[in-house]
């Protein structure tokens, strides 16, 4: 069998044979607020020589409850059940090794799924049938409810954080079952999806597939109208339904007689004042944001910029393996302030290795503001474990609103996340508008809160138990409620609420309980497992917990579901079976891949520029210079990049010769061909004060601390200072402070100065005496130090030679007085806050 042939993915046992993964589809019925789905995978042994053992990890929605699983093996049907964790385990690998056949299937820490199938014998063919079932969730779209439906159907790439790396040494089931991917697999997938006739009228549009779309079987079906792959998550939207409130009742599980009750509202709210936002906007730039995802960021970010206003605040930050925030405290939001974020995000790049979604949200949270404020993040959600994050945002009482974007985001983690923090998610496709979604969150995070929620049942007999309310609730969003009833009920149901500072209760949405008790008992073991979600980390609880999931049947973190099927002894291996792991697709548009347009980004090589006295240098000499200077100093130079705008600021018009931007000589190494001499003894000397006392680079400031500059300045002859912003930023010069000097300082008087001027008044002040013993004192100060013979005079003489003397003495003063608080490593906070006033 050919491992790369299009209509199968292969993987390769140990003796190089391959095994394929032949068919996956899924089927799907939705009723009311509830998705009851079947989902079947095929696997073959085409070995003629070996037993397996097959390894699969599968992702299932947030809300999803693993009802069931049946196997076919060679046209037989097997049945199992649901037993303690450990003891499935054990259990396991006994019958492995006695040469039975086994089937268990686990809930992994990560909220997927494990299955494995032991001694799968040569040739031997089996195939899969889990039966799932979710309750659904309304959204918010273009001003009418909707029904965001997603069938996950590929795990992306994850990054582990360091806790889950911990927990997952502690269990060897998890070890072996993390996903891998191949980037040559190629897995079919079908769906079909049946619509009751309660949704059926509804208007139907997927981002995710091409779709079919016809009446049938009382309903209407929705199914692919081309092929489709395990390359993305399956979605379905609806809307324009006929009511906004939904009933199911089914029978229970456990207790035939009992009745269970899915309540779901989507509160009717009237649209209220919006108040005053103060937003960290946290995007994840990690590696797996490559291509479609981060594209999708840049434009979701620019709509919520250009929808801030006067009263609002804001801060940037962006994370991966390490995290940058823009400014320790949050903007006013002004032109300078508005000018500066989008600059920022449109510089937004996928370059910042794994995702420390931990670390990122603990340092946002940290960020100073003067009053409440909430966390927008936008991720693909690629992390391995959020019960730290969680308990971090509970601790910091900020609300956290996701925009979960790409193929394949992370949703039982995203969800999980918002909803403990009291805040909320949005996912994008990357064949969905990007904008609506994004304007959609925004107005959830600054719009009123409605709390105090109860609902008026009207029940004949008080419920056996139900699943927790909700603390507050927002306009267009659904409450879902479950309820074990002795009886079944009838009537209406009515939901109440009071809006955040106001003492009058509201009356948010109602209604009329369905005659129909559906026979089948899905829907009272969703009932149970939300039941038991509410209990989960509660210690006193865990025994309960293991109790009521084994009464349902259900797989949890305690409990698995465990098949063994023995074999006839001339069945048996004699060895124990060749571990095989199923590889997933990576996902469409991960890293680059599927994007829409790619290619690598270039720019012209500029023309050498002469060096002083006249003398011509070449592109070799460039980083020479580096090479002087101290090896602490050096290794801090030679990470840095030239941002986009950077390198496009340092291509020349002309030449014929291209090469990747992130290629082009360093700024630092510009800089130091003007005099490398100098910039040898300067550099010398640095060794000497510490290189972190001239160049800092930490998560809120990367370049040359006021000392740096200072040192710079008075070593450079005063024709060789930069004259542009784009000369600032070639010498290192952090971007905080260019983007004051430009977007906040210049802006207030670019009609009477220049630019250019700005800056030369800039470097004047920083190049005084009185600067450099301000942020080197005396004592610290070595020989042949002050090289420049530059004093305060000099100031005065550039002052009194500008063409408007008033506004050029009115910006000296604006410089010094923002100016006046910085320290050797530590510049202004009025700079970071692009405070034109100082």
């Amino acid at each position: 069998m050919n491992m790369f042939n299009q209509n199968t993915a292969t993987i390769q046992s140990s003796l190089g044979q391959a095994m394929a993964l032949t068919k996956v589809s899924a089927t799907g019925v939705i009723q009311g607020m509830l998705l009851d789905m079947q989902l079947t995978q095929s696997f073959i042994n085409p070995s003629d020589k070996e037993h397996v053992e097959v390894l699969y990890t599968f992702p299932l929605p947030v809300d999803a409850v693993l009802l069931d699983i049946e196997v076919e093996l060679d046209g037989r049907k097997l049945s199992g059940a649901v037993v303690p964790r450990k003891e499935a385990e054990i259990d396991y690998e006994e019958a492995i090794s006695e040469g039975n056949t086994a089937f268990m299937l686990q809930e992994n820490g990560d909220r997927s799924y494990s299955l494995s199938i032991g001694n799968l014998a040569p040739g031997e063919a089996c195939t899969l049938s889990m039966h799932y079932a979710q309750s659904l969730r309304f959204a918010e779209m273009d001003g009418m409810n909707a029904l965001r439906i997603c069938v996950p159907t590929v795990i992306a790439p994850r990054y582990e954080m360091t806790e889950a790396v911990a927990t997952k040494k502690q269990n060897l089931f998890e070890r072996l079952t993390t996903p891998r991917h191949d980037i040559r697999v190629e897995y079919p997938f079908e769906i079909s999806l049946r619509l009751a006739a309660e949704v059926a009228g509804a208007r139907i549009a997927s981002p995710s597939h091409p779709i079919s779309v016809m009446p049938g079987d009382g309903g209407t079906i929705v199914s692919l109208s081309r092929k489709g792959n395990l390359d993305r998550d399956f979605v379905l939207c609806l809307d324009q339904f006929s009511q906004q409130a939904f009933s199911v009742l089914g029978r229970d599980y456990h207790q035939p007689e009992h009745v269970a009750l899915l309540a779901s509202f989507c509160p009717q709210i009237a649209a209220a004042d919006m108040t005053d936002v103060a937003v960290k906007l946290l995007v994840d730039c990690s590696g797996s944001m490559h291509g479609d995802s981060i594209q999708a960021a840049r434009t979701a970010l620019k709509e919520i910029v250009e929808q801030l206003s006067a009263g609002d605040h804001i801060s940037l930050s962006r994370f991966g393996s390490e995290v940058q925030h823009r400014s320790p405290a949050m903007w006013k939001f002004a032109k300078p302030s508005k000018a500066a974020a989008l600059r920022w995000v449109d510089e937004l790049d996928a370059s910042l290795g794994g995702t420390e979604m931990a670390l990122a949200l603990e340092s946002t949270f940290a960020i100073q503001s003067s009053g409440r404020s909430d966390v927008l993040m936008i991720t693909d959600g690629e992390i391995d474990s959020v019960d730290s994050l969680i308990n971090s945002a509970r601790a910091a009482g900020q609300r956290v609103f996701i925009v979960g974007i790409g193929s394949s985001p992370a949703e039982v983690h995203l969800e999980r996340l918002a909803r403990a923090s009291g805040g909320s998610c949005e996912y994008v496709a990357p064949g969905e508008d990007v904008a609506p979604a994004i304007l959609r969150m925004f107005m959830k995070l600054r719009s009123p809160v409605w709390q105090d929620i109860r609902i008026d049942a009207g029940f004949a007999s008080p419920p056996l138990w139900s699943t927790a309310m909700p603390a507050s609730v927002f306009k267009g969003e659904t409450l879902n409620m479950f309820y074990l009833l002795p009886e079944k009920p009838q009537g209406q149901m009515k939901l109440f609420g009071r809006l955040s500072g106001q003492a009058e209760e509201v009356e948010l949405g109602s209604l009329v309980l369905t005659a129909d008790l559906q026979a089948d008992t899905s829907l009272s073991r969703v009932a149970a497992a939300t039941y038991l979600s509410d209990m989960q980390g509660m210690a006193e609880q865990v025994s309960v917990v293991q109790e009521l999931a084994v009464q349902y049947q259900l797989i949890s973190a305690e409990t698995s579901f465990l098949i063994v099927e023995e074999r006839a002894e001339d069945e048996k291996p004699l060895d124990m079976p060749a571990l095989i792991e199923v590889a997933h697709m990576l996902p469409a548009g991960w890293a680059g891949l599927g994007a829409a347009a790619g290619g690598v980004c270039s720019a012209p090589v500029m023309a050498a520029p002469a060096a002083a006295g006249g003398a011509a240098y070449s592109l070799s000499m460039l980083a020479a210079p580096v090479a002087a200077a101290p090896p602490d100093l050096r290794s801090r130079l030679a990470t840095w990049k030239l941002s986009k705008r950077a390198a496009l600021d340092m291509a020349g018009e002309s030449g014929e010769c291209y090469m990747d931007a992130s290629n082009l000589p360093s700024p630092v190494a510009k800089w130091l061909v003007l005099d490398a001499e100098a910039m040898q003894a300067f550099f010398e000397y640095a060794s000497v004060v510490g290189a972190d006392r001239v160049i800092r680079r930490d998560m809120h400031y990367q370049g040359l601390t006021p000392l740096g500059l200072t040192l710079l300045l008075r070593y450079f002859d005063e024709q060789l200072w930069p004259d542009s912003f784009a000369g600032l930023r070639q010498m290192q010069l952090g971007e905080a402070v260019i983007e004051w000097l430009e977007l906040a300082i210049w802006e207030d008087c670019k009609d009477q100065l220049s630019g250019q001027q700005v800056i030369k008044l800039f470097f004047s002040i920083m190049a005084e005496p009185e600067m450099l013993e301000r942020l080197l004192p005396s004592e610290e100060q070595r020989p042949g130090l002050q090289v420049s013979g530059r004093t305060s005079a000099d100031t005065a003489q550039l002052l009194s030679m500008s063409a408007d003397t008033v506004v050029s003495a009115r910006l000296e003063a604006q410089l010094r007085e923002a100016l006046r608080e910085l320290d050797a490593v530590t510049w202004s906070e009025s700079i970071f806050l692009m405070d034109m006033e100082g």
